[in-house]
């Protein structure tokens, strides 16, 4: 079978969950024999009205600048009087169907499989129709609904009402979805039923496939082996792991770290983001606290082998967190906000813990109540979840989805 995987972003420009995520399937999809490529976007100065072609790990990764204002993976950065313009340009970007087109043409595949768009077009969908193909679109993030993605205003108070100009993007969304998608897939049932509520999907198929991790018996007891070396220290390490962004909860993390009144915690944050210098402005005098920039590779594996707990603190509405998984292959529990996805990744004192998004008095009892003990006996069932969530589970569940 030949694939397309379509990605705002692929390494090595990557800045969370969905552009690992695709990474991993296009690399399994090829050791399964497939013929897989990825196409993604690039900085104009790399590659500037023309389609660049390379190898990555035996993946074919096609890239080019969608023609807009400025590049999508720069938006954080760019000042908001400009956000109405981009985004009007990315509802119908002819460049981007030309494009995508042209590259469609030439390889044939059988499937197009879209995942993170933002960034390139809803010309991505019309181009991918015709010549026999199955159009599948895997829902990351709240795009659909929401130009920001996570569904926060801009104090960032969860949105349930949306504003008319949001309504009107929302119907232009709508459409386009309904008349191109053949199969929705959503990584959590919460996204799947947000999706629901603003009428995204018509009579277009709708499963909800939770996300995979790379793990294997050996990779487990692997793990646990590497971890008994680490066990001999006194402290209880928390590890935080992803984007170091407001909407992502740091700083109702920051608070309750300093609430907690332990001297043997050490909190650890991997990751980079907007609100990455408050934060370590705020957390400055604390000995026990180590800021690791984002972490890939072995060290990001050294990291999680030497934690004893992850936490996953959103106020926003949260998808299905990898790094869940991730933390999960390592024995890991997780401590995580009761929204969004979280709780359908984490089992009540089996395999993490619960508390309310933005209560930083809940998480700093948790974080007062942990025990080095507790946390251990919970690994077994935290390895077990990994397994449970196997990359090979989830490809055998997207092979059924790309032959139905």
């Amino acid at each position: 079978m030949k694939i397309c995987l379509v990605t705002n972003l692929y390494e090595p420009y990557s800045t969370g969950g969905a552009d690992i995520y695709v990474k991993w399937i296009a690399e399994a999809l090829r050791d399964q024999g497939h013929e897989v490529f990825v196409v993604t976007t690039c900085p104009p100065r790399d590659s500037f009205l023309r389609i660049k072609k390379e190898k990555i790990a035996g993946v074919s990764v096609y890239r080019f600048y969608p023609l807009n204002i400025y590049w999508g993976y720069l938006a954080q950065r760019k000042p908001l009087i400009l956000k109405p313009f981009w985004h009007t340009i990315e509802l119908l970007n002819p460049h981007v169907y030309l494009t995508f087109k042209r590259i469609l043409n030439k390889e044939k595949p059988n499937i197009v499989h879209i995942n993170n768009m933002g960034g390139f077009s809803n010309s991505i969908f019309w181009a991918s129709r015709g010549s026999g193909r199955k159009l599948i679109y895997t829902l990351h993030d709240y795009l659909s609904v929401c130009p920001k993605s996570v569904l926060l205003r801009n104090n960032f108070d969860r949105c349930s009402s949306p504003r008319f100009l949001c309504q009107i993007y929302q119907m232009i969304k709508r459409w386009n979805l309904k008349k191109t998608v053949d199969v929705f897939i959503a990584p959590s049932r919460f996204l799947l039923e947000m999706h629901r509520k603003y009428r995204m999907f018509g009579n277009n198929d709708c499963v909800v496939l939770h996300h995979g991790v790379e793990v294997g018996a050996a990779d487990i007891e692997d793990a646990r082996d590497r971890r008994e070396k680490h066990r001999q220290s006194k402290s209880i390490n928390v590890l935080y792991m992803g984007r170091v962004d407001v909407h992502k909860g740091l700083a109702v993390l920051s608070n309750s770290f300093k609430n907690s009144k332990r001297s043997d915690l050490h909190l650890h944050i991997a990751g980079s983001g907007d609100y990455l210098g408050q934060m370590c402005q705020e957390l400055k005098n604390y000995n026990n606290v180590t800021f690791h920039g984002w972490v890939t590779g072995g060290y990001k594996e050294k990291l999680l082998r030497q934690c004893d707990v992850c936490v996953q603190p959103s106020i926003c509405y949260e998808v299905a967190g990898l790094v869940i998984l991730e933390a999960y292959t390592y024995g890991l529990p997780v401590i995580g906000s009761r929204i969004g996805g979280i709780p359908e990744m984490i089992k009540q004192d089996e395999t993490g813990f619960l508390f309310e998004p933005g209560d930083e008095k809940g998480l700093a009892a948790l974080l007062q109540n942990l025990s080095k003990e507790q946390l251990r006996k919970m690994e077994p069932a935290c390895q077990q979840a990994a397994m449970d969530h196997s990359m090979e589970r989830h490809l055998q569940g997207l092979m059924r989805i790309y032959s139905s």
